[in-house]
């Protein structure tokens, strides 16, 4: 291991061209992906619509929703 570091070390102009080039490879590697702005994903969503008439929201809350969200 010691010996990968004094490498490094000596060959300065080297390693900083290779990572250099690292970097440049995956900046044009990460710029040719192709991406969408909006990608269709499907998101699951429910709409459930309660009305009784004659109680309040509190009652309603109470009585209506809690029991069909323990549900």
């Amino acid at each position: 291991m010691n010996a990968l570091i004094d490498a490094a070390f000596s060959h300065t102009r080297t390693v900083a061209l290779a990572f250099v080039m690292i970097i440049v490879m995956g900046a044009v590697a990460y710029l040719s992906i192709p991406k969408e702005s909006e990608p269709d994903i499907p998101i699951p969503t429910i709409y459930v619509s309660m009305t009784y008439e004659g109680i309040s929201p509190e009652d309603s809350e109470r009585l209506l929703i809690r029991p069909m969200e323990k549900e």
